[in-house]
């Protein structure tokens, strides 16, 4: 869920940017200012995606392991990021998802502004890795669905609570197909 919703912040952010759209307000600011405000969240999502930090996400270890014929690839785009973890984890702490004193802050910014290029191009061959990892899913991974569909069921079970498939659906997690009823 956590991947889709970075391509949904990336597409919004791009789309603020090259000023196809701009929301309507007082404030008078076109798409790029808003593109401003929303590039700190988008790249703070991303962070949290590739967190190296104990308790963090680490997506290159969960791609490897579910998809041990693109670990060459993997391993390339994660060591376009191991440069500049320290910079993107100061922006996203401090700049992003938490807040720290001015200094701290413009100093966090300040790294970052410094390496928009490399950093830019990380996120963008993530994406483009994630893109095909996704693709590939449905091919290489043939007990995902069978498995996302046990956790939904047991989960419901173990507090009388549900899922909502559907949105499971549109996040790509499932895919867009009708189910059989099992029960009933």
């Amino acid at each position: 869920m956590k991947l889709v919703e970075l391509f949904h912040l990336h597409l919004v952010w791009g789309a603020l940017a090259d000023e196809k759209f701009v929301p309507d307000n007082v404030m008078e600011h076109n798409g790029r200012n808003f593109a401003e405000s929303v590039r700190p969240a988008l790249i703070s999502w991303y962070c949290t995606l590739v967190d190296q930090t104990d308790g963090g996400l680490n997506i290159f270890n969960v791609w490897r392991e579910l998809f041990p014929a693109h670990r060459d690839e993997i391993e390339r785009v994660r060591q376009e990021v191991e440069p500049h973890w320290k910079v993107l984890k100061s922006f996203r702490d401090k700049c992003g998802f938490h807040a720290d004193t001015p200094r701290s802050f413009f100093l966090a910014k300040q790294g970052m502004l410094d390496k928009s290029k490399e950093t830019g191009k990380a996120v963008q061959d993530f994406l483009d890795l994630a893109k095909l990892l996704i693709n590939r899913e449905e091919a290489e991974l043939p007990d995902f669905v069978p498995e996302v569909e046990t956790f939904c069921l047991d989960f419901e079970l173990e507090g009388n609570r549900g899922v909502n498939r559907n949105a499971l659906k549109t996040l790509l997690i499932l895919p867009r197909t009708k189910y059989k009823r099992v029960f009933g």
